[in-house]
């Protein structure tokens, strides 16, 4: 396996070999931290619709950390992307200052996990 043809782990980066790890984009201990994470954020942060659309960004991969604690998110409609962070977020509705942007959850959940 040549170099451009490995996928890494989204949470930890190390080397994925499995077809279902690699298909998720999380290996198996990291999806697991991260489930467990996302769980723990349901019952004391976020409202758990708000939690069940950070976890389908989670596993799509649609959120990537670019500094420890500030990450790139695609939009809803894949169109465009966001700078998100568990403070605050550019999409419209963390620019309103609502506390409802998953996108925010989905950072909490990242790195809480």
């Amino acid at each position: 396996m040549t170099a451009a043809t490995q996928h890494r782990c989204l949470r930890c980066g190390r080397t994925l070999r499995s077809t279902d790890s690699i298909a998720r984009g999380y290996g198996r201990t990291c999806r697991a931290k991260v489930t467990a994470a996302a769980k723990a954020k349901a019952a004391s942060q976020f409202k758990p619709a708000t939690v069940a659309k950070a976890q389908e960004l989670i596993e799509l991969g649609g959120l990537v950390a670019i500094q420890p604690r500030v990450f790139r998110v695609v939009s809803s409609d894949g169109a465009g992307h966001y700078l998100t962070a568990p403070e605050a977020c550019t999409c419209a509705a963390g620019l309103r200052g609502l506390h409802v942007c998953y996108h925010r959850a989905a950072a909490a959940i990242m790195l809480a996990a």
